[in-house]
């Protein structure tokens, strides 16, 4: 009987892998940015001195969720495409 064949990784394009190399760091910029952020808003007294950058700030939070998500989801596609389990 044969044996099933091996996934064989496949090698990531140059830019591909440039940016799997660029995410970890990015990731790490949102994060510590989504601290400072919601740190800001956390205290709640922005919201009495400067409702509009309380409002800014807050859409500021909202947005790194979403590039957090799309930046972890991108990450994970890469490493599954290099690793061959695509």
């Amino acid at each position: 009987m044969a044996k099933p064949r091996e996934r064989a990784t496949v090698k990531l394009s140059y830019k591909e892998q440039r940016e799997l190399d660029a995410l970890p760091a990015t990731i790490e910029a949102l994060e510590a940015e989504q601290k400072q952020v919601g740190g800001e808003l956390e205290d709640g007294s922005i919201y009495g001195r400067d409702p509009e950058r309380a409002q800014k700030l807050a859409e500021r939070h909202e947005a790194i969720e979403l590039e957090l998500l799309e930046a972890l989801e991108r990450w994970e596609a890469l490493e599954a495409k290099r690793a061959g389990t695509v």
